[in-house]
């Protein structure tokens, strides 16, 4: 009777720690070890199943694309430790800015993508964008240390034309490069072609 009530408890350990590492090697899998935010891998999947809906739905998606300027100066600066730690409070900021059916995920380095789902026009994306300019545009306090950054964005919508994934992130890439040759804490929709990049400009 105690044999077989200490084989029940060590099985009952033995399968807690099992489901705990398949629990732990999927969380590596699917998030950022630094700031916890959902990786390239888990986004993309997401904006595949967006794009679906909004092809289903006759909506609209976006993705938002963004980096942060003058992170390099803050890393090379105040050191690695001060940049990992304004990465997580930047990631917080970012989800304070969406909905929870919306998705902020770390692309690496500075670099930051934001997914919009089931929007009713290209506006509300240019007043999230706006929205996370003026978030991030607030200093950050890190280690006693008073922090100014500022971020660029590309938004890229996802309408019922088939535009694979991969692509609308590229295009959102695209409209941030334009952005900063506007100028710092700019966004920008990107402009298919033979559309005036005016019409496209968010700010």
């Amino acid at each position: 009777m105690y044999l077989e009530a200490l084989m029940l408890i060590l099985n009952t350990i033995l399968l807690a720690g099992l489901l705990w590492r398949v629990q732990y090697f999927k969380t590596l899998a699917l998030y950022d070890p630094l700031t916890g935010l959902p990786n390239r891998r888990l986004f993309e999947d997401r904006l595949e199943q967006a794009i679906k809906q909004a092809r289903r739905h006759h909506n609209l998606a976006a993705v938002l694309f963004l980096d942060l300027d003058h992170f390099k100066q803050i890393n090379d600066t105040q050191g690695h430790p001060v940049g990992d730690q304004l990465l997580c409070a930047v990631a917080q900021r970012l989800r304070g800015c969406v909905r929870e059916v919306d998705t902020v995920a770390r692309r690496g380095g500075d670099e930051f993508i934001v997914l919009l789902t089931d929007l009713a026009d290209p506006q509300a994306a240019a007043r999230v964008a706006q929205k996370i300019i003026t978030a991030l545009h607030e200093p950050f306090l890190i280690a006693a240390c008073p922090l100014q950054i500022s971020a660029s964005l590309g938004i890229s919508l996802c309408t019922q034309e088939k535009v694979p994934s991969q692509q609308s992130i590229a295009n959102a890439d695209h409209a941030l490069y334009e952005a900063k040759q506007q100028g710092r804490g700019h966004y920008r929709f990107f402009a298919p072609a033979g559309i005036p990049k005016m019409a496209a400009a968010g700010a």
